[in-house]
């Protein structure tokens, strides 16, 4: 066994792992064969699939979305999955990709120092004339990427012996050799600092700068073997003359993470693997340039479902992603593993497919209201199903309502992998494994939260500062501009249309109590005054938060605020509209 060599961080360098763990690791980088680290064969593979801006409701079964699928939408992969897996109808993501797979990466929500990220760009995309200013976000230079000393789930496996690999969108990084060398995989096929890939479509074998360059190895025009193979057994209602037509084109960067995680998964079957398959799709850009021309074709022709988006070139992008699932899980069904003799390696991988966020105006968000960038559901929700042939992972067939969030991965996947985590390090999430395994298991109850200190204001979205808990059914959130408290019961509501906070005062002071604990807890920050608006004042008995602390009024008191303080989230003592 070679050298045992872990790159040890601000975060990591505490680590206490395990002797078994220490056993089964290996060396960090660079990518080394399967048989250079020994196997443990009880510990599973990990396929981690995330979609780009995937609308609640956009895939055609109704179990991830409660019964609201897009019929016009052919994601034939996802429903099988969800019918033989657990489906889960009240997962959530952050508002948009920057927060969400910061959170995914660290368990760690926003507000956190080695997180600090609540959406892409900066804070103040509302123009220069809001009330407030948003807080300041991610590096100190600005740039909306995770710290190099942010401990990742990549970190925790790797550590733990497995194999690492990243394919496609990674986006919250300074550079793309961050991700080998401080977010702890092993190999990056395809990742960068680029929020979306501007082109689809390869030219002359290489996709452009937006898409990271090991991925160009996959890059290669699409020849006759490559169509019989890959894509006609998982096309459905296009013409072989269609297909055929393909030969010779310009290969799509969908089918080429495909090829990237089945190349990752071959070369890496003889010891336990995690590998982190971030598909592009179906982010921006949507035009009929973008999807494959058999797709594109097929929804051009097909007519559209009464009450459903039908948008061809986003329907015909999502199909691709569908069809490298469905190749990607036919793979694990049909290679032996080597680890696991006599079985495939479908009997010993966990698949999880989810999306980094709530869906864009071309999306189907169901009976939701919002999009992507707003704290509302619309921007929250995302289908996400959990599958393994194994049913000692997976105990299939169920639709799961346990409220869950992107922060609850990591624990998850550490949890599997028999990771031992840095001394001190407490993610916010929760080891969701015990409910994949048995349909009856519980979490008990908790809440989850969502904080924005800024603006993101374009074309439908209105999004402002604001903070969000869901507890149960009951949703409450708190905007600065106005200090109006909203609460919303989701189970009879999910559109968020009622709200209810003044015919449910105790339900708003209980959850509202447990919000300003939680900002307390997370030292938040705040959205300030801006520079230019006249001061506020308020007359306020109750429970405030700023500048890290919680402050209460035990009488009326006057409060003013001067631009460049902190606006304050305040919690009366009695709750009135």
């Amino acid at each position: 066994m070679p050298p045992l060599t872990l790159r040890l961080g601000a975060a990591a360098a505490t680590a206490t792992l395990s002797c078994t763990a220490l056993a089964a690791a290996g060396a960090a980088a660079p990518p080394t064969d399967a048989t250079d680290r020994p196997a443990r064969a009880a510990r599973p593979n990990i396929v981690f699939v995330l979609a780009d801006d995937l609308g609640w409701a956009d895939v055609s079964t109704g179990r991830t979305n409660k019964g609201s699928g897009n019929p016009y939408n052919e994601t034939r992969a996802v429903d099988r999955l969800a019918r033989e897996g657990v489906a889960f109808d009240n997962a959530y993501g952050g508002p948009n990709c920057v927060p969400t797979r910061a959170a995914l990466l660290t368990g760690l929500y926003a507000p956190r120092p080695t997180n600090n990220l609540y959406l892409v760009g900066d804070l103040d995309r509302g123009g220069d004339h809001t009330l407030l200013d948003g807080a300041p976000q991610g590096l100190p230079d600005g740039d909306d990427a995770l710290p190099a000393e942010a401990y990742t789930v990549g970190e925790a496996l790797r550590d733990a012996g497995y194999a690492t690999g990243y394919v496609g969108k990674f986006h919250v990084t300074p550079t793309a050799g961050q991700i080998t060398t401080d977010f702890g995989f092993e190999e990056n096929l395809g990742g960068s600092n680029s929020g979306h890939a501007s082109q689809y479509h390869a030219v002359d074998g290489r996709f452009n700068d937006s898409v990271g360059p090991a991925l160009d190895r996959f890059a290669a025009d699409y020849t006759r073997e490559y169509v019989d193979e890959n894509i006609k057994p998982y096309s459905h209602g296009v013409t072989d003359a269609i297909l055929d037509a393909l030969v010779g084109t310009d290969k799509h960067v969908t089918d080429a993470v495909a090829d990237a995680t089945i190349d990752f998964i071959d070369r890496h079957k003889h010891e336990p693997f995690f590998t982190w398959v971030s598909n592009y799709a179906v982010h921006t850009p949507i035009g009929d340039k973008q999807p494959r021309a058999d797709l594109l074709a097929k929804y051009r022709a097909k007519p559209a479902v009464p009450g459903h988006p039908a948008n061809a070139p986003y329907s015909a992008l999502l199909e691709g992603l569908d069809q490298g699932l469905a190749r990607l899980v036919h793979h694990l069904e049909t290679t032996p593993d080597p680890r696991n003799p006599g079985h495939p390696l479908a009997d010993n991988t966990i698949v999880v497919l989810t999306s980094d966020n709530g869906g864009t105006a071309n999306a189907d968000n169901g009976w939701l209201s919002g999009y992507k960038g707003e704290l509302r559901e619309g921007g929250l929700r995302v289908p996400t199903v959990v599958w393994s042939r194994g049913q000692h992972l997976v105990d299939g067939g169920v639709v799961d309502p346990t409220p869950i969030h992107a922060v609850d991965y990591l624990p998850t996947f550490a949890s599997l992998a028999g990771a031992d985590l840095p001394r001190g390090l407490r993610p916010d999430g929760v080891d969701l494994s015990g409910i994949w395994r048995t349909a009856n298991a519980g979490l008990g109850a908790r809440p989850l939260f969502w904080h924005l200190p800024g603006y993101l204001i374009a074309g439908a979205r209105d999004q402002r500062p604001e903070t969000v808990i869901r507890s149960g059914p009951w949703k409450l959130s708190y905007r600065y501009e106005t200090r109006d408290w909203n609460l919303y019961h989701l189970g009879s509501d999910i559109g968020e249309t009622t709200d209810l906070a003044a015919t449910h005062p105790d339900v708003t002071r209980r959850l509202g109590n447990r919000l300003v604990r939680w900002l307390d807890d997370v030292d938040a920050p705040l959205a300030t005054l801006r520079a230019g608006q006249a001061p506020i004042t308020v007359t306020f008995q109750g429970t405030a938060y700023s500048d890290g602390k919680i402050t209460r009024y035990d009488e009326p008191t006057e409060l003013t605020f001067q631009p460049g303080d902190e606006v304050p989230a305040l919690l009366p003592t009695v709750v009135t509209r």
